[in-house]
């Protein structure tokens, strides 16, 4: 039986001064592997019918983590706490959400890829935590090992999340300095953490589009329960797969 191929996409890694290459955590891909499906990643392109044969090629995709947002996709100009960005690959991936969520193929957002599918709904993001939020925050950049959990985030009862875990209450990960500020078009709020940080988000009329601000990938292995988004993807996938959805022309 084929299994469904769930695309990645890549960051970007510079190894000198002359070179860059593309770079995916390891991480991301032996969670899709464990949970049944064919990881395959994808590197930025430019050329339109590049990105809609990346659409037809995936049965679910995974936005990943990495770099910051350029803000000029949300209207703002760049605030000195900002970090590293390429603006190719968010133009990129912009494209390639609005391209994918045509089809109805599952999404699935993780850091970075919460903010970008925000982004690509027309949200904002808080470009630095620590200094653009008034009342006290948590810390969202944790200091032990990626693997660990780090703080406590609560979901709604009414997510796809919950449905998934059957509980409310989790510990996650935490490796970011930026978060959604206004909501995109078509989301919900799914999951906040306990100093009101936006933890994950899903599409509001969209069969299975969720997106997440921590890194389940790295918890997977060790926590079953993060270990299980990965395999609801899988198994979203597959039914759409075996049920022949709509290319994009």
């Amino acid at each position: 039986m084929k299994k469904p191929i769930i695309g990645i996409t890549t960051s970007y890694v510079k190894y000198n001064d002359n070179m860059e290459g593309v770079y995916i955590h390891h991480d991301y891909h032996r969670a899709v592997e464990r949970a049944g499906g064919i990881p395959i990643l994808l590197p930025v392109v430019k050329d339109e019918e590049a990105i809609k044969q990346y659409v037809t090629l995936c049965d679910g995709i995974i936005f990943s983590g990495g770099e910051d947002v350029d803000p000029q996709f949300y209207r703002k100009p760049p605030h000195v706490k900002i970090g590293f960005f390429r603006s190719e690959r968010d133009e990129f991936e912009i494209k390639l959400f609005d391209y994918f969520s045509k089809t109805k193929k599952p999404i699935f957002g993780i850091c970075r890829g919460i903010q970008l599918i925000n982004v690509a709904c027309g949200g904002t993001l808080i470009q630095d935590i620590p200094s653009l939020i008034e009342k006290e925050v948590h810390l969202h950049e944790q200091t032990i090992p990626r693997p660990l959990p780090f703080h406590h985030i609560k979901l709604e009862k009414n997510s796809l999340i919950n449905g998934i875990w059957g509980h409310q209450d989790t510990l996650v990960n935490s490796l970011h300095h930026q978060a959604i500020e206004e909501l995109g078009k078509g989301l919900v709020i799914t999951a906040l953490a306990d100093d009101g940080i936006i933890e994950a988000v899903e599409g509001k009329d969209y069969p299975y589009l969720v997106a997440v601000q921590w890194h389940p990938e790295s918890m997977s292995e060790k926590h079953p329960e993060m270990q299980e988004l990965f395999n609801r993807l899988v198994e979203v996938s597959k039914y759409h797969f075996n049920n022949g959805l709509e290319t994009v022309g």
